[in-house]
């Protein structure tokens, strides 16, 4: 059906794709509208939390096409069930012996098989409407936007045909309403001079009545054949409404997946203006299917058995509205997860395809409040069920705004730039000051708007049904913190939150422990997002192994990691007194506080252990040094370095130090740090990072201040030895002191 409505004439390159499949061309034709409105490409082959859905999903394939090949043997035609459904039996058992054990396989090979036909259909269609792909620009994107298109050309085909039953309907209900009110007055005029007619005029006009009587009725007849027609025809354009509306809903979905994972990475989401784009065009479908009720409406009285079935269709477009306004109804910009009181933030909502439900014209006012995690729980699972009277624990000075819109883009959105939260209750059970920290709250943007429901698009128009509704929209988790010292422990709940949080949020609670191997990937975006650079493999083992307590990398990344020993245990090896993501936070803050250019050129190890470190060194040349971040100490960097008669060194730095007299002084001052790890000459490297620190005194000369790295101290009489008597054997000992004392 869609190859022949997209005009491909070209079938062998069809044929060719089929051909080659262990799931015949015969089985895609048979199965057409089944295939094309399943969400294959929502699975995935390689999640083990998809493989239930996967295996329903192929049940439900091999089951549809049973039900085929029965319907064919009970046509009565003789010819189809000889051949077809011999066919399709012998499909049924190849498929059934194949993918019975392995339905991912099937799955698999469906995805390609439809990927590969969407490629041709688009070869051979024109671009009429702009297929793009979604977030990532992957297959199961194209797939998706592919499925998309060609559903949203059969709703455009199938509402012209609407429009023509519509039309047909229309005339020969006005050309029923004129003949019968010509039979009325025919039937007046006969009655006024009956007395006058002989009986031969009055059975003539009996005839001639009973007659039209006959021709009413059949046009009634035709009539409802034309309804029957056009609730076929709604059956059809409801299932292809729902591939294209799924499909929105599925790219907001990923839009907000992606805004979530931005937060961790610092990645921007992509703009939304691609989904406006197309939840303009269903918006406007929808609203063209609304209208039908309207049309129709003066019919009804005609088509009494099948009134409630006309109705359903209406009710299930108007549910298609109501959800599509729900999930359109986007935080743009998220505000600040981790917040103060009394300190100003900023945030953004955007109303997708706002202004063909007329928001241009009424101009809805927005309203941000807090609401603690129970609230944001009830609110996020409201199934499209209208959202009021919510209680709020927090107040939000600024929280109110009419809506901003552009006639040039036709966006309609809300930009808050002054917001301040100002009063805020939390949860009377807390436990402990700690807690501060982990209780969650959610920005809550509520606008109460007018559903885009003419008058006449109502089931019941004189019932002065409500037809507002709120349209609720609640922000990723936030923590309001009371003083700066509680920004870490703050950082690392949002941090979790963001990393392992469910898609489409079921819950603002801690999700349990998540395997190693998912978090270093969170880990490494999250220094992506502070520091502009990822961790590399050997620094993110080094991390594993310090969370997870482990002297061994064996299956490193299936080890589970709590949150408990991710935030709250304090580090066992060695003892310490802070948690790892206390040391790890302290880390990034020093990386952007005082040597962010450096960290960026890969000058600065970073995260390796102190015992790899000294064995590095020790294969190294003599004045070699590399730069790490102590495991003992939070906050802290470390200068290792090898000294010229072979001793490993460690020199450690604070951020008051290193704010005094920086990190590439006091690797370019002292003459014993020569080369950075494994052999680069330290000008070379750290020149363009020094800025000599001079003391300014008024009405005093300036002194300059250089760092110095001060050595062991040499035995003299040693020295003595090896001047006044030297032996043979004794050269290589005398050139070693002879370079010790040349790094000064």
């Amino acid at each position: 059906k869609q190859w022949y409505q997209r005009r491909v004439r070209d079938v062998s390159t069809i044929q060719e794709l089929y051909g080659h499949s262990p799931i015949s061309i015969l089985v895609r034709h048979n199965l057409a509208d089944h295939i094309e409105v399943r969400p294959w490409s929502q699975y995935n082959v390689e999640d083990p939390s998809h493989q239930r859905d996967i295996n329903q999903e192929f049940h439900h394939f091999m089951m549809m096409l049973k039900y085929k090949i029965s319907e064919l043997r009970n046509s009565g035609d003789m010819e189809r069930i000889i051949d077809t459904s011999q066919r399709l039996e012998e499909q049924y058992n190849l498929l059934n012996n194949n993918y019975s054990n392995n339905p991912s396989e099937f799955i698999k090979k469906m995805q390609h098989l439809l990927f590969e036909e969407a490629k041709i259909l688009r070869a051979a269609d024109t671009p009429e409407i702009e297929v793009k792909p979604t977030i990532g620009d992957t297959l199961m994107g194209e797939l998706n936007g592919s499925l998309f298109s060609l559903s949203f050309k059969h709703v455009k085909e199938l509402k012209a045909r609407i429009d023509e039953q519509i039309n047909c309907l229309d005339e020969k209900a006005d050309f029923k309403r004129l003949s019968q009110e010509e039979m009325h007055r025919k039937t007046a005029s006969f009655q006024s001079r009956v007395s006058e007619l002989n009986a031969a005029q009055r059975e003539s006009f009996h005839q001639n009545r009973e007659r039209c009587m006959r021709t009413l009725q059949g046009m009634h007849s035709q009539m409802n054949d034309v309804v029957v027609g056009l609730l076929t025809l709604f059956d059809d354009l409801i299932r292809k409404l729902k591939v294209a509306h799924d499909y929105i809903l599925k790219e907001i979905d990923d839009w907000k997946e992606e805004q979530r994972r931005g937060m961790i990475s610092g990645k921007q989401p992509p703009s939304l203006d691609y989904i406006e784009r197309d939840a303009c065009m269903l918006a406007d479908a929808l609203t063209a299917c609304a209208g039908y009720y309207a049309r129709l409406r003066d019919h009804l009285d005609d088509m009494a058995d099948n009134r409630s079935l006309i109705l359903q269709f209406h009710g299930e477009i108007l549910n298609f509205i109501r959800a599509l306004m729900f999930k359109c109804f986007i935080i743009e910009k998220q505000p600040p997860q981790v917040m103060k009181r009394d300190t100003r933030f900023s945030a953004a909502v955007r109303i997708i395809a706002g202004e063909r439900w007329g928001f241009a014209i009424k101009q809805p006012v927005l309203k941000v409040c807090l609401v603690n995690a129970e609230q944001a729980q009830a609110i996020l699972n409201h199934n499209n069920n209208d959202v009021r009277d919510v209680q709020v624990c927090g107040d939000v000075l600024n929280g109110e705004k009419v809506m901003d819109y552009s006639s040039q883009t036709k966006i309609v959105q809300f930009q808050f730039k002054n917001l301040v939260l100002k009063k805020l209750n939390r949860a009377a059970d807390r436990r402990a000051a700690e807690l501060v920290t982990e209780e969650k709250f959610g920005v809550y943007f509520q606008c109460s708007v007018h559903l885009p429901y003419k008058e006449s698009y109502s089931p019941h128009p004189h019932s002065n049904m409500d037809s507002r509704m709120t349209l609720p929209a609640v922000s990723l988790p936030v923590t309001v913190t009371v003083h700066g010292s509680q920004s870490s422990a703050a950082e690392a709940t949002i941090f979790w939150d963001n990393s392992f949080a469910p898609r489409n949020r079921e819950s603002f609670a801690h999700p349990g422990a998540h395997p190693w191997g998912e978090l270093k990937d969170r880990i490494s975006d999250c220094f992506m997002k502070n520091t502009d650079r990822y961790l590399n493999e050997d620094a993110l083992r080094y991390l594993g192994m310090k969370v997870l307590n482990l002297d061994t990398v064996d299956d490193l990344d299936n080890k589970p990691v709590s949150w408990q020993a991710f935030s709250k245990d304090t580090l066992k090896k060695p003892d310490r007194t802070f948690t790892f993501w206390e040391w790890l936070y302290s880390c990034i803050d020093l990386i952007k506080k005082h040597f962010l250019p450096m960290w960026k050129d890969n000058l600065i190890e970073g995260f390796i252990s102190k015992a790899r470190t000294e064995a590095l060194l020790k294969s190294a040349e003599p004045n070699t040094f590399l730069l790490r971040f102590p495991d003992s100490k939070q906050g802290m960097i470390s200068i290792s370095f090898k000294q010229p008669d072979g001793i490993i060194k460690h020199m450690i730095y604070s951020a008051t130090e290193l704010k005094k007299y920086g990190l590439a002084q006091r690797i370019l001052d002292p003459h014993v740090l020569k080369f950075l790890y494994p052999h680069h000459p330290k000008e070379m490297k750290f020149k363009k990072y020094y800025k000599a620190v001079k003391e300014e005194v008024p009405g005093y000369e300036k002194d300059l201040i250089k760092a110095h790295i001060p050595l062991e101290q040499v035995d003299i009489m040693k020295l003595d030895n090896l001047f006044n008597e030297p032996e043979s054997g004794n050269e290589n000992e005398l050139m070693e002191i002879i370079s010790y004392f040349d790094s000064y």
